[in-house]
């Protein structure tokens, strides 16, 4: 196999842009890349040998990549190729293509490997390659293990999933991973061409470790969004030159595609419209600047965390952000430095739930399918909000649902149900009805919004978390995140707090927003109620409980009086005034 190895034509050679071309063709993929892709091809083979390519989504990054490997490996077979994605399929994949193309293409068959060499999906020698420990290509996922690797060329193709950077935590595995790759280079050799280490993606969060190569590790980058750009700064002086250089010569460019031939305009449109606003930029327009901690209402730190029964609540709850308050075994899907819930620095006056406080069950009933049917339990308290339960379900108005409901509001006592009513036009409360009057007799009412949903949400909640009115229990965001580890592709998408910290004033922030929404309507059931202040509410029980304990006191004084002067016989009492009610019996 050896022998039949030849060095490539000059023009393939020296031209990963005319490799790549030849290779389209013979592949039957197209006739030629486009404007944007020979862009992409030029910086591989061209840009600094610690370089990111951040392109919008369904450029073809990782064909190109595959490509760009191929072609270091045709030019000097002994190169040593390291493929590295989010998972260890995703990367299986990419060196599957790799020996797919090298099975079909003629000038790259040389590279087929022989009887003697390793030959698997996961790790594979070319034929011509020197005999090293080492494979010609290995591919692995980001968490694998390293240790013992040598290469000189590492591609990281998507190594950032939403699901592998949905909290502060994952997303700090992940750069520490990322990092390892620095040392399995190996040392200079005399290899034909430059080491590399070449990083392919698009950013997923706000905070994508993308930006921390950049800024923290001297990573030089290029961006390619899909439509031409109205502002540049959130590129950080990283734009391709090009399209920068076009659009500053004839500004009607914007908002029009940079790649027409991959995506026309039409596409483009059809493809923000199915989704949110935050994530079209994230995922199209490489905007990570585009949602400022300043846009989000909802900070998750801000809330107040405790282990809660429904039993009884704290008449008092004071906030504080010192590090011995931060709850560290919980996981905080919050953005940016927005990374421990915490719990109350002070609490006190537990108070029983046969006194003076409420407790709703409030339901958004989205329906089936997309959207869940989605439910929160709230109790008040002295103007606090205190978050009981919250859920959801896909699966509509069925029975097991509406049961569901009506045993989460006797399991809660209850003393409300408030549902919306702009979906089904009270179609919905009146099915829910006869499985409460069988199993929690109560109060059922319906709302109904006029205003626009994600103004009512911001207006709703924010200001009631910035002032740290509400109380979660510590059981509900464990739910709520484990939702999020059984369903990495969309869990995060239904998380209530995943919801929360993402929510801004902007229509469509959210692609679900159900679970959120419930809480919504629960906190409005109890606006008037949030006007309290919990001091003052505080002293007002110590002063009724006093005046309780004093009516006694007069009660069994005045019987006694009335018995030496008229002959009765004294009333007498049976224990003392307790939470607000006045236990009395009266003797015969």
């Amino acid at each position: 196999m050896k022998q039949l190895w030849e060095p490539l034509p000059p023009q393939l050679r020296e031209s990963f842009p005319n490799f790549t071309c030849y290779l389209l063709r013979e592949l039957g993929l197209a006739d030629s890349p486009t404007k944007q892709q020979i862009a992409v091809c030029k910086w591989m083979q061209e840009g600094p040998d610690r370089s990111l390519t951040v392109a919008f989504r369904g450029l073809g990054k990782s064909i190109l990549a595959s490509f760009y490997a191929l072609w270091r490996l045709r030019v000097d077979p002994n190169e040593k190729i390291l493929i590295v994605s989010a998972t260890a399929v995703k990367s299986t994949d990419f060196s599957s293509f790799m020996l797919r193309c090298i099975g079909e293409i003629d000038i790259l068959q040389c590279l087929m490997p022989g009887p003697e060499n390793r030959f698997s999906n996961v790790a594979f020698d070319v034929g011509p390659a020197q005999v090293e420990q080492s494979p010609s290509v290995r591919s692995m996922g980001v968490m694998g293990q390293t240790t013992g690797q040598r290469c000189t060329c590492a591609i990281l193709d998507d190594v950032e999933t939403l699901a592998n950077v949905i909290t502060q935590l994952k997303q700090d595995r992940v750069a520490h991973a990322v990092e390892e790759i620095q040392s399995i280079i190996k040392p200079e050799e005399g290899q034909l061409l430059p080491r590399k280490i070449l990083y392919l993606g698009t950013p997923h969060t706000e905070t994508s470790i993308y930006l921390r190569l950049v800024r923290e590790r001297n990573y030089s980058a290029r961006y390619w969004p899909a439509l031409y750009p109205k502002e540049f700064d959130c590129y950080e002086g990283s734009l391709d030159p090009t399209i920068e250089h076009e659009v500053i010569s004839n500004t009607s460019l914007v908002e029009e595609p940079t790649d027409p031939e991959r995506f026309g305009h039409e596409d483009i449109l059809q493809r923000k419209a199915s989704m949110t606003k935050a994530s079209f930029e994230l995922q199209f327009m490489l905007n990570t600047r585009l949602a400022t901690l300043d846009k989000y209402p909802i900070r998750l730190g801000d809330l107040l965390v405790m282990d809660l029964d429904g039993k009884a609540l704290p008449e008092t709850c004071i906030w504080s952000n010192q590090p011995d308050m931060r709850l560290q075994d919980l996981v905080c899907v919050g953005l940016g430095a927005d990374r421990f819930y915490h719990r109350p620095i002070f609490q006190n006056g537990w108070v029983s739930k046969t006194e003076s406080w409420r407790c709703v069950l409030a339901i958004d009933p989205a329906g089936r399918g997309k959207d869940e049917l989605a439910w929160a339990v709230l109790a008040e308290l002295n103007g606090n909000l205190f978050l009981l339960e919250s859920g959801g379900s896909t699966l509509g108005y069925a029975d097991e649902v509406l049961q569901y409901l009506s045993e989460t509001a006797k399991k809660w006592d209850v003393n409300y149900v408030v549902a919306e009513s702009n979906m089904g036009d009270g179609m919905f409360t009146a099915l829910l009805k006869p499985h409460l009057t069988r199993t929690h007799p109560c109060t059922i009412e319906e709302v109904r919004h006029n205003i626009r949903k994600e103004e009512r949400l911001c207006d709703t909640l924010g200001p009631l978390i910035q002032q740290h009115r509400l109380i979660v229990n510590s059981r509900v965001i464990k739910n709520d995140y484990r939702l999020t580890d059984e369903d990495p592709e969309h869990g995060y998408s239904r998380s209530l707090f995943w919801q929360a910290s993402r929510l801004t004033h902007e229509r469509n922030c959210l692609s679900h927003d159900d679970r959120l929404d419930a809480l919504a309507i629960a906190v409005g059931f109890f606006v008037e109620s949030a006007a309290q202040d919990q001091k003052v509410q505080q002293q007002h029980r110590k002063d009724q409980l006093f005046q309780d304990e004093l009516d006694a006191w007069m009660d069994e004084t005045t019987g006694s009086i009335d018995s030496i002067a008229f002959g009765f016989k004294k009333k007498t009492t049976s224990g003392r005034a307790f939470g607000g009610v006045q236990r009395l019996k009266v003797g015969s």
